[in-house]
């Protein structure tokens, strides 16, 4: 450092905390695969989604919140790269290193800009250098930590477009069943017996719901993204899903059930899908969505229990509900009316 004066170790001390900031935020954000977003990402980003939600007309089938999941994921990336920029600019400023390749003349602010932008991004043009050894190698560093971020940025992108489909095929599969979860069991009863093809389905979609639970941990930006359909909807998908079991295990008498052994392991990786995606505590103050309707049932001749029955297991299963209800409502659906 040329000159030790107070207000260049301010700026040094400040731009390396930004430095790593940025770093923690991005690797907590990108290789995490439990613990959720980095501290920057999820307050901003989570902040952000929220106001976009309460501006959407539930169920409106208007592309605005479609398109905030992309504007969102792109403006994390940027941010990490304008902070970066910012914080390695602040620590060659805070040097007083950075001098014209030619003439020996420090750089000046905007020099010191442009040269770390140069140092971050590509191999630089060599019109402006660091003058003193330990600072040429501290560039390299930067250099170094520019292409990090910015590979990691570009491998995040590609992940979460990946899972963004993986989610929404899983949607699909789920709404092949039916639209809601009195339809899924009416249509798999077929006359005397729950068909075997459903418990096969069932089997079936166990890999993805397990699936798309560890994407959700490992690409938080998932839940930012919504469809603007509700057939493509996986929150809504796996909500009735949910319930479709929760009718299937408390509300058909034990003999009549389809196989334990088809609808436990479903039920298992359902409740890793919540842990995963309906524990952010938002939307606050959600009450247990309404009892689906038994009259679809009835009238496709399945045999139910007691009504009463049924009330209280689905009062037991109340808290499960409620993050059911939330998961729906947080990407910007309401309940299906029963």
């Amino acid at each position: 450092m040329l000159d030790n004066t107070p207000l260049d170790v301010l700026l040094v001390v400040a731009g390396a905390l930004v430095v790593l900031g940025v770093l923690v935020d991005a690797l907590m954000t990108t290789l995490s695969v439990s613990a959720g977003a980095g501290p920057l990402t999820s307050r901003v980003v989570g902040v952000c989604w929220r106001v976009a939600v309460r501006r959407h007309r539930q169920d409106d089938e208007s592309s605005f919140l479609t398109g905030v999941g992309s504007v969102l994921l792109v403006g994390t990336v940027l941010t990490w790269v304008l902070l970066l920029w910012t914080g390695w600019a602040l620590v060659l400023a805070g040097s007083g290193s950075v001098v014209d390749s030619t003439t020996r003349v420090p750089a000046g602010a905007a020099d010191v800009v442009y040269f770390t932008g140069f140092t971050l991004f590509t191999l630089g043009t060599g019109d402006f250098v660091a003058h003193d050894p330990e600072w040429r190698e501290v560039t390299a560093l930067a250099s170094f930590c520019g292409l990090f971020i910015v590979t990691l940025a570009i491998t995040y992108l590609i992940s979460v477009v990946s899972a963004v489909v993986s989610r929404r095929a899983l949607a699909v599969q789920i709404h092949a069943l039916g639209d809601t979860a009195p339809e899924m069991v009416a249509r798999a009863w077929v006359g005397d017996r729950f068909s075997d093809m459903f418990e096969q389905q069932l089997i079936g979609l166990l890999p993805a719901v397990a699936t798309s639970a560890e994407q959700h941990l490992a690409y938080p930006a998932l839940d930012y993204f919504h469809s603007s359909r509700p057939a493509l909807a996986a929150p809504t998908a796996v909500a009735q899903l949910d319930e479709a079991l929760t009718v299937l295990t408390h509300g058909v008498p034990e003999t009549e059930r389809p196989d334990a052994n088809a609808l436990r392991p479903l039920r298992y990786a359902l409740s890793r899908y919540l842990s995963a995606a309906a524990d952010s505590g938002w939307p606050r103050d959600v009450e247990p969505p309404p009892a689906p309707s038994l009259e679809t049932l009835r009238e496709a001749g399945v045999p139910l229990v007691a009504t009463e029955i049924l009330r209280a297991a689905l009062d037991a299963e109340a808290d499960r509900r409620v993050r059911l209800h939330r998961l729906v409502l947080s990407d910007g659906w309401s309940w299906p009316v029963p």
